[in-house]
């Protein structure tokens, strides 16, 4: 039985000890450097004579046939669809959308706008990802994500008028201070702070807050202007605060506090023309390994490794091929309707799992927002079925723009029982709500709801609040035999790009992994 231990010896005799440095590192056997991104570096031609199939043309089937391939390994990907990217879709004009439910749409927006149906933001912290558009020469550009300018909504507030998020954020923290101040200045936290730390803290929350010399919070002009200043003896007025009960019935502190979410933290980035640059740059170097429009039918293994069958619709063929090694991609929503002998405790897993079904609705528009609302970029948020509207920040100042008017999980949600026109309904009530008049302004509807998406049947793999990962994922990111399993849903980035291309690189070093333990064994 070969160990780990007496892999990384092998290696390190053949490679010496820089090749078991980068493989210990790829095995999460020694801490990658934050500013690092990971990047699998397997011995040139190490794969010769080796075949692998990737089931599934998404991210994590790319990068593994990227990397694979510089190694010498012949790849096949086999891709259902007659595209690649999997989840990284961008919709544009003439681009079909149908649904398991019959439902089928066909995309008219003006060139060249787009929708990004799938992801639709880089977080600087995705190293990887970023390092791929780096190294393939994809430009990029800044992803507003939040903007102070954008809306806030609640029927409980305000009299149901939206506030600027800036207001919200900064009354909310004036609120906040002036309760603290008044505590502290009471005596009640004299167990908590020495003298020292009292005089200190309200120092901070005077400024934290904006208070007054007396602590109290009387407004601010971070929360904006009711009249803005100007010239000559025009200064500005402030908006009054608003009220911190109605800040509390508002019940809108998530959604203030969406960009504090490490994921979501600026700066964001995208690439410009749409996110599908990323699956078209690793397609021209890739693209010849792709079978499109090949489903998998069955998966076996065999003496000599795997044996995937799959039904070239294309030429309406059943067609089949070995392998020594397979990475399978596919969403286990879609793994456990293939005739696949995986083991029982595999097979287990893959049948008990639940996908999200996340949904996304877009609109072409004027843009209203940035000429009349000085929104440039960012999310508004409401308490409403619709609950969020994300603004675009590709080409600014542009006539027209793709507006995002709804982004959220239909399962659970009273969405997920609505029919299509119910849903640009409650659409377009939620941009009513924010921009009053301005939902006459929406034309060509596109609505994508991930559940219902072939060769996906979910947007990714449900997580429980309280727990972890999903019951069985530390079996799952071994191998099954010959099989090494990769996507988003064996890492601990669920949803995100990064989880699928750092999976892939595991995948891509458990293969090389067996395979040197296979020669090893040759060998001896």
């Amino acid at each position: 039985m070969t160990t780990r231990r007496n892999f990384l010896a092998e290696v390190g005799r053949a490679g010496g000890f820089g090749a078991t440095y980068l493989i210990m590192q790829s095995l999460g056997l020694l801490p990658v450097p934050p500013t690092e991104a990971s990047v699998p570096r397997l011995a040139a031609a190490s794969g010769e004579r080796r075949t692998v199939v990737i089931l599934g043309a998404g991210i994590a089937g790319l990068v593994s046939a990227w990397e694979l391939s510089k190694a010498g390994y012949h790849c096949v990907i086999l891709e259902a669809r007659d595209r690649a990217g999997g989840r990284n879709w961008t919709i544009r004009n003439g681009n079909r959308v149908e649904m398991t439910d019959g439902t089928t749409q066909v995309c008219s927006f003006d060139e060249p706008n787009y929708f990004n149906a799938g992801p639709a933001r880089l977080p600087s912290q995705h190293l990887t990802m970023l390092g791929y558009c780096r190294q393939f020469g994809i430009p990029l550009e800044v992803e507003v994500n939040t903007s102070r300018s954008a809306l806030m909504q609640s029927d409980r507030m305000n009299g149901g008028q939206p506030v600027q998020q800036r207001q919200l954020v900064n009354d909310t923290r004036g609120h906040v201070a002036e309760l603290l101040a008044k505590a502290i200045r009471r005596d009640a936290l004299d167990q908590e702070l020495s003298t020292e730390d009292k005089q200190r803290m309200l120092e901070f929350l005077r400024t934290y807050g904006d208070l007054s010399a007396d602590y109290f919070y009387r407004g601010s002009e971070r929360s904006g202007y009711k009249s803005m200043p100007g010239a000559g003896d025009r200064d500005g007025v402030v908006r009054n605060p608003i009220d911190m009960h109605a800040l509390l019935d508002a019940k809108l502190w998530e959604s203030m506090l969406y960009e504090e979410q490490f994921s979501w933290q600026a700066t964001m980035l995208q690439p410009i023309g749409g996110m599908d640059r990323i699956p078209a740059a690793f397609r021209e170097r890739v693209g010849h390994l792709i079978r499109f429009h090949c489903q998998v039918e069955q998966i076996r293994k065999t003496s000599a490794g795997v044996r995937v069958a799959y039904h070239n619709r294309k030429t309406a063929a059943f067609e089949s091929l070995e392998a020594h090694y397979c990475i399978c991609t596919l969403p286990f929503s879609l793994l456990r309707k293939i005739d696949a002998d995986f083991s029982s405790d595999v097979k287990q897993i893959i049948d008990s799992v639940s996908y999200d079904g996340a949904y996304k609705i877009a609109w072409e528009s004027p843009r209203f927002w940035e000429k009349e609302y000085s929104i440039y970029g960012g999310i508004s948020f409401l308490n409403r079925p619709v609950n969020l509207v994300w603004y675009p920040s590709a080409r600014l100042f542009s006539d027209k723009g793709v507006l995002v008017a709804g982004y959220n999980l239909e399962n659970g949600s009273p969405l997920e029982s609505m029919d299509l026109p119910a849903k640009l309904d409650v659409s377009r009530q939620s941009i009513e709500a924010l921009h009053p008049g301005h939902s006459r302004d929406l034309t060509k509807p596109v609505c994508v709801c991930w559940g219902r998406i072939p060769h996906n049947l979910g947007s990714w793999i449900h997580i429980a609040n309280d727990s972890a990962m999903y019951p069985g994922y530390e079996r799952v990111i071994e191998p099954d035999g010959p099989i090494f399993f990769a996507g988003d849903h064996t890492s601990h980035l669920v949803g995100w790009q990064e989880g699928a291309a750092l999976s892939a690189h595991r995948a891509v070093s458990l293969v090389s992994q067996a395979h040197s333990a296979g020669r090893s064994a040759q060998s001896a």
